[in-house]
């Protein structure tokens, strides 16, 4: 299915086609941020052969390297260079062709294979309520469209549940495939880059 990201990303690399290498092109992209053990989402601005803007809720220091994850399969290391704030500028360890890449991430997008970049988290309570009651659950990833759970038996497909998060976040979803005690749950209410900036900030609950 075609969606507005795509169509936007598709017109972005046309354009790149025509001069990536004489300006840096915008791109309304999300990649998943590795630094030092942490993850986390971030919002990409600009990027060019040699270099990524973005902004992140987490503190990137200058010097430090990244891992930039732009889907699940295509991955780059890059070094902070300069920061603003919440926006940094990050130095690819190795140039890369920024229209081939776009190009491969739009086929991507568009394949069969195409999924939320997810976060995986460190066995991270929560808790549902539906009709059957309350669930103890515990989040084994988190995409901002989905998580997957363990929970005690009690999720069945086309279950809807009310999850909230440790750190109070709460969103509703629906059971799409269980199996045993683990199941996988599609989010109504979808969540933001900056809710899951740092995988740290969603496990830290309320004091």
């Amino acid at each position: 299915m075609t969606t507005n990201m795509n169509i936007g990303l598709g017109r972005d690399v046309r354009r790149i086609d025509q001069f990536c290498d004489a300006r840096l092109a915008t791109v309304n992209r999300i990649a998943r941020l590795v630094v030092d053990g942490e993850t986390g989402l971030a919002r990409l601005h600009r990027l060019s052969n040699a270099e990524v803007e973005l902004s992140s809720i987490m503190i990137l220091q200058i010097g430090q390297i990244i891992q930039v994850d732009l889907s699940e399969t295509i991955s780059k290391r890059a070094t902070v260079v300069a920061s603003n704030g919440d926006r940094h500028t990050l130095l690819f360890q190795k140039q890369i062709d920024c229209a081939a890449l776009l190009r491969e991430l739009v086929a991507e997008a568009r394949s069969a294979r195409a999924r939320p970049l997810r976060l995986t988290t460190p066995a991270t309570p929560a808790v549902g309520r539906s009709t059957n009651g309350l669930h103890q659950l515990e989040l084994g990833n988190i995409s901002q469209r989905g998580m997957m759970v363990r929970h005690n038996g009690s999720f069945q497909e086309g279950l809807r549940v009310w999850d909230q998060l440790p750190n109070g976040r709460e969103c509703r979803g629906v059971v799409r495939w269980a199996k045993d005690d683990f199941a996988g749950m599609e989010l109504i209410d979808i969540l933001s880059v900056n809710e899951l900036g740092a995988i740290s900030e969603l496990g830290r609950g309320i004091n």
